[in-house]
């Protein structure tokens, strides 16, 4: 990161050490890399041997596939052509959650990068690629601004939300698309509602844990509805990959600052 014999910043900031006995929370040039005093970073606090609380995980119900057990070929195929089969195929990974908290203490926002003993390492969108199997490139996701959002659920899952089925935020509430997820087998060979419970199915496992807040996998931001709102060839080339990697390198960035405690993302990522 630098010349170890350059002078450290303020009284707050670590002196240089061995950096083969030590991992320092910090550049040795403190006029390179600084977003903000390390004294606002959790490191700070490894350093100062203080107590740091483990971070809690935030996540949905596991991912799977319908209520059934194996995914009916239609759905299949629907999800197959958006690009999330794989997802849907992943069955519940338990979280570690000591191991995600080790992490965020040696992640440095103004890299993007783990700083480790042995270097620096990081995610790639080659490995949002090969352990999610979620598209990477062509369209960016971004999200739709003032809409009327219960007929845009009619449209999108063929059904409108209660207002009690709405968060406060604005969010949709998770317990919607739950009660169109699991009345799949209700309306098994209907050709529009299988559509409808694809969507609802791919909508669930966004918000349940690939682009999950501090809601713990309770709600879903609304603005992401209307991108479903197209044929399963064109939901598949959005870059959700990308969209999942961002979400959850904000979080990590979020995370390192001392009075966070709540992690959101998806923590797979670390995992495996």
């Amino acid at each position: 990161m630098g010349d170890s014999s350059s002078s450290a910043g303020s009284a707050s900031d670590p002196k240089p050490t061995d950096p083969s006995m030590y991992i320092i929370p910090g550049p040795y040039r403190w006029d390179v890399l600084r977003k903000r005093t390390q004294s606002a970073y959790i490191s700070q606090r490894v350093w100062n041997t203080e107590h740091v609380n483990r971070l809690k995980t935030r996540r949905g119900r596991p991912q799977g596939g319908p209520p059934t057990g194996a995914i009916p070929e239609v759905v299949t195929d629907y999800l197959t052509q958006a690009g999330f089969i794989h997802v849907a195929r992943m069955r519940h990974i338990q979280i570690d959650a000591p191991l995600i908290s080790a992490l965020v203490e040696r992640w440095r926002p103004e890299t993007h990068t783990f700083h480790m003993t042995q270097g620096e390492m990081t995610i790639t969108l080659q490995d949002v690629a090969d352990i999610l199997g979620l598209p990477t490139d062509d369209i960016v996701v971004s999200r739709s601004t003032s809409e009327d959002w219960p007929a845009v659920c009619v449209a999108v899952f063929g059904a409108q939300p209660l207002a009690s089925e709405f968060h406060h935020s604005g969010d949709l509430r998770i317990s919607f698309l739950d009660h169109l997820y699991n009345r799949w087998t209700d309306h098994a060979g209907d050709h529009d509602r299988e559509i409808y419970f694809t969507k609802a199915h791919i909508a669930r496992m966004l918000g349940c844990w690939l682009l999950t807040d501090k809601s713990g996998g309770s709600n879903i931001g609304c603005r992401l509805v209307p991108l479903l709102g197209g044929g399963f060839d064109e939901v598949g080339r959005f870059s959700w990959g990308s969209a999942v990697l961002a979400h959850f390198f904000r979080n990590l960035y979020e995370c390192t600052d001392v009075g966070r405690s709540d992690m959101g993302g998806c923590h797979i990522l670390l995992k495996i």
